[in-house]
């Protein structure tokens, strides 16, 4: 009988067919999205507010005034308000084409960066086959949603890959930056600057006595950069809009990946705790990875969690974890261990009518977090125990002097 010690002899080449035939399989989860008749629904929003603020405030303009056809209020920070001041010219439908283009090509760097530029010496397979998964990734719920909606979370996966890359080749102080202007531009990747900030903080002693800070003060000061250009907006911003927003539970579906909307608030201290959890194991195996010279695993990992931490949260945001997928598809073609990645290609990508069930106990939302939640902790403590040595990532210097730490700030 075929069992599992049969299957680990099958070749890297076998178990990748496979695989693409499982993302294939995936691409019927595509009849689950949510399609509205106005294509670019969150675009919208952001394009309807720019046209009829006219040098006000967006944050003080009735929305249905405004003409939002959901009632929604401009809830954006204003770094992404001044961000989307070229659509202005244009109608919608022309905004949505030009916005599809820009994602489209920013997939395509982003792959190239993380495959070239962050992890060049990370697998010894063939880079069509990387390229492929990537490709079959984009076709997948969360990526075609986000293109659905004209969502904006592909310029926060830009700014943190720069990020890595620049932490990469030792740029400290500007990977902080970087990632400060991804947490201007949506506020989500300031749990990713505190993963890793914490996580280089738990293992300065091999990173750099001051890694941590300087990344943590980088991102500071570029996020609060973002705020004091634009002060006005941004002081309405934070003491008004922001904890009314927040304040606000989404609905429990299928297409939610939130905590704090899953557990309800009734038990605000257990989502405080599963998140608490979830953070605690990367900053800890993030801390491991970036201490033997895979950063870009610490950085991804950071991303990825980051995405379940708001009570607004839905599948168009999980392209945040499209950086974690690639680097475990290049682990499964370096270790020919494969399970790690199809267990996330179906956590992240698997066909969400099989927990469309709301009333279930078996198959249902609240299920598919956790199976989620269960595929971020497992990869955790994968790359946790991951032998010294993994050349994944070119990483911050390692050693602890201060020396080191001047010479990466540079």
């Amino acid at each position: 009988m075929f069992g599992l010690r049969q299957f680990k002899d099958v070749s890297p080449r076998i178990k990748f067919l496979l695989l693409v035939l499982f993302m294939i399989a995936c691409v019927l989860s595509l009849r689950a999205i949510p399609v509205l008749r106005m294509w670019g629904a969150d675009l919208h929003n952001i394009h309807i507010f720019e046209h009829c603020a006219a040098g006000r405030s967006p944050y003080l303009i009735n929305a249905r005034v405004c003409g939002d056809q959901w009632n929604r209020p401009f809830f954006y920070p204003p770094f992404q308000f001044a961000f989307f001041v070229w659509t202005r010219p244009f109608t919608l439908h022309t905004s949505m084409v030009i916005w599809t283009a820009f994602l489209l090509v920013s997939s395509a760097v982003i792959f190239l960066v993380w495959t070239r530029r962050i992890a060049r010496d990370a697998s010894p397979g063939p880079r069509y086959q990387a390229a492929i998964f990537w490709a079959l990734l984009a076709v997948q719920y969360p990526f075609v949603f986000a293109l659905e909606r004209g969502n904006t979370d592909t310029v926060n996966v830009l700014f943190w890959t720069l990020a890595t890359l620049l932490f990469v080749r030792r740029r400290i102080w500007l990977a902080g930056m970087a990632a400060g202007i991804a947490a201007g531009f949506k506020l989500s990747p300031v749990v990713a600057v505190v993963v890793m900030t914490g996580a280089l903080f738990w293992t300065q002693r091999k990173t750099g006595r001051w890694t941590w800070f300087l990344f943590g003060a980088g991102a500071l000061a570029a996020f609060a950069l973002t705020l004091l250009v634009f002060f006005g907006e941004a002081k309405t911003y934070l003491l008004d809009v922001l904890p009314k927003y927040s304040d606000t539970y989404t609905p429990r579906t299928i297409w939610g990946h939130s905590i704090p909307t899953f557990v309800g608030p009734l038990y605000p201290n257990v989502a405080r705790a599963l998140i608490a959890g979830l953070l605690g194991v990367w900053m800890w195996a993030g801390g491991k990875a970036a201490a033997r010279g895979n950063a870009a695993m610490a950085f991804a990992g950071a991303l990825a969690v980051s995405t379940y931490v708001p009570r607004t949260s839905f599948d168009y945001n999980l392209i945040s974890t499209y950086p974690l997928l690639l680097l475990l598809f290049l682990r499964a073609q370096r270790t020919n261990r494969w399970g790690l990645l199809v267990f996330g290609v179906f956590a992240i990508c698997g066909d969400r009518r099989l927990f469309d069930h709301p009333h279930g106990t078996l198959l249902s939302p609240e299920v598919h977090l956790a199976i989620e939640l269960a595929f971020l902790v497992v990869t955790a403590v994968v790359v946790a125990r991951s032998e010294e040595g993994d050349p994944t990532a070119r990483s911050a210097p390692t050693g602890g002097r201060d020396t080191d730490v001047a010479t990466s700030a540079r």
